[in-house]
């Protein structure tokens, strides 16, 4: 019968990688990735969890021989810390309070005629993906106009101004917008990231209305309502007036690219 320093020997190294395995499969499963990536970053994932099934294999098939030491332990713990820290942050999406630490104002190069540098490709003119501005009529604004994203509007505000228009996000109620809003309060907002949660950035059109506070921060909305851009103190403020605001189920990718 084997001691249990023979069994650790043995196993400690395929438990490591059979850790990591299982929480790839776990990750690409879900799709709890998009939390904090981009989806597309789901095809590194899988082949992060092949290359970990392979290690697995490779430390069962073959053993290490090296003793089993304090050193070793230390080594495979220190392998599996990012697995305790995943299980340990809660599974949720950016919000509020990281609005609050990222927002600097809309005079930051996000409202622009052209699509800006900091802006993901994605955004570029000749993608197909991206939303085309809505269509004017002898100057009247469109009645049913198609949903777009604050990214489209922000790419091109002068497009929109005056018109009808439907986004989606969530909602912040805070004192800190009136220096950026023109005295408003209240504001839909989503986060633009260019690879990860970590470079996101937030946007915000302002609402000018007071259906807005029967919602509680963070709650996701469609807002539909006529946009308007602002010069005030010179600088451009993005607004949606008269809006009628609904609430909707968050959507799968919470993110704009």
């Amino acid at each position: 019968m084997k001691t249990p320093e023979q069994a650790m020997k043995r196993w400690l190294h395929p438990a490591v990688f059979a850790t990591w395995t299982g929480l790839l499969i776990y990750i690409l499963v879900s799709r709890r990735y998009i939390a904090f990536l981009r989806p597309e970053f789901g095809i590194l994932l899988a082949l992060a969890l092949f290359i970990a099934m392979g290690f697995m294999l490779a430390a069962m098939i073959r053993p290490k021989k090296e003793e089993m030491n304090t050193s070793a332990v230390l080594r495979s713990l220190v392998l599996l810390m990012p697995v305790l820290y995943f299980v340990a942050i809660p599974d949720a999406m950016l919000g509020n309070q990281a609005f609050k630490k990222r927002f600097i104002g809309t005079n930051n190069g996000a409202i622009s005629r052209q699509a800006p540098s900091i802006l993901s490709p994605q955004g570029a003119g000749n993608d197909p993906h991206v939303a085309s501005p809505p269509e004017k009529s002898g100057g009247a604004r469109q009645e049913t106009p198609q949903e777009r994203t604050i990214l489209d509007i922000f790419r091109n505000p002068d497009l929109y101004k005056g018109q009808r228009v439907i986004v989606t996000g969530m909602i912040l109620h805070d004192e800190q917008l009136k220096s950026h809003f023109g005295g408003r309060d209240t504001a839909v907002y989503r986060f633009l990231i260019n690879c990860c949660a970590a470079d996101a950035l937030p946007l915000a059109i302002a609402l000018d209305s007071d259906q807005a506070d029967a919602f509680a921060n963070d709650q996701w909305v469609q807002v539909d309502g006529i946009f308007d851009l602002q010069q005030i103190n010179g600088k451009p403020v993005p607004i949606v007036s008269k809006p009628q605001i609904k609430p909707i189920e968050a959507p799968a990718v919470p993110y704009l690219f």
